[in-house]
């Protein structure tokens, strides 16, 4: 099995928003997006679909020997120490691999139905092992958990249309293109239709970000720096793209350094300042 190394890459959405935690947590959440990337990276790799299947399997042999804290693979035994110290349950990193196996073959998705249930586990999983290790079980802090990992899921899948769709994974249901008069495959820049099927897309994401925030009090969110950022990072993204849908059709878009920094700098301020009002 190939072991991830090395610590979160600067490009990532989600290394700014780490450094606003405590040496060991960060140390934990590090390696749980390890355990993500490396399964992510098994399913969109260049080999048979049987091969990779296998090697999905292998890595969720492994994670079951992780919680008998029995396994021996040279990565894992990083990440089982992870999983003892902070108590991680099973079912939300069972969900990640159960998520990555679905894109073994190709994504077409009929309803937005099937879109959700595919985010609760390639999102919502991480979202929910990352509570546990922030400290947080209870239920409200899991739907907030859920709901957030759905949006930045909806968010990722509008920005990746392209990429995906090469890939022959059409995660926008099949019933919104319907709806907006549009062929997946024929979709082109200048095409008057593009504009509200993303706004559409986003507008629904943005239901789940709404659903996230309720879940807690402004005093409860501001105790969760790093989520609330992550969050705001993708908030940015969001705004982008809702501004400039047409991006989308030239291929994957990211954020600036800067844009990245500012947005983990204000929810920063926001979830301070949420720390001393009533």
């Amino acid at each position: 099995m190939n072991h991830p190394n090395g610590s979160l890459e600067r490009k990532s959405s989600f290394y700014f928003p780490l450094l606003l935690l405590p040496p060991r947590k960060r140390v934990a959440m590090e390696a749980l997006y390890r355990f993500c990337w490396l399964a992510d990276d098994i399913s969109d790799r260049e080999a048979p679909s049987a091969q990779k299947r296998t090697q999905l399997r292998a890595l969720g042999f492994e994670l079951n020997k992780a919680f008998r804290q029995k396994s021996k693979d040279e990565w894992m035994v990083q990440f089982q120490d992870v999983i003892r110290d902070f108590d991680l349950s099973r079912e939300p990193l069972e969900r990640i691999l159960k998520g990555v196996t679905r894109d073994l073959k190709p994504v077409r998705f009929k309803t937005f139905r099937e879109l959700h249930a595919y985010a609760l586990q390639v999102a919502g999983g991480p979202g929910l092992a990352s509570m546990e290790i922030f400290g947080f079980r209870d239920e409200a802090h899991r739907v907030y958990a859920e709901n957030l990992g759905v949006f930045l899921q909806l968010v990722n899948v509008t920005r990746d249309f392209k990429e995906d769709l090469g890939l022959r994974r059409l995660y926008f249901p099949l019933e919104d293109f319907r709806k907006f008069h549009l062929v997946p495959e024929h979709v082109e820049g200048g095409n008057s239709h593009w504009p509200s099927f993303v706004r559409f897309q986003l507008d629904r994401a943005w239901g789940f970000l709404a659903k996230s925030r309720s879940a807690l009090s402004s005093r409860q969110r501001a105790e969760l720096a790093t989520a609330e950022a992550i969050a705001a990072v993708y908030v940015k993204l969001y705004q982008r793209l809702y501004e400039y849908p047409y991006t989308i059709l030239e291929g994957k878009r990211s954020l600036s350094r800067a844009d990245k920094l500012l947005s983990v700098a204000g929810s920063l301020g926001r979830s301070l300042l949420g720390r001393v009002l009533p």
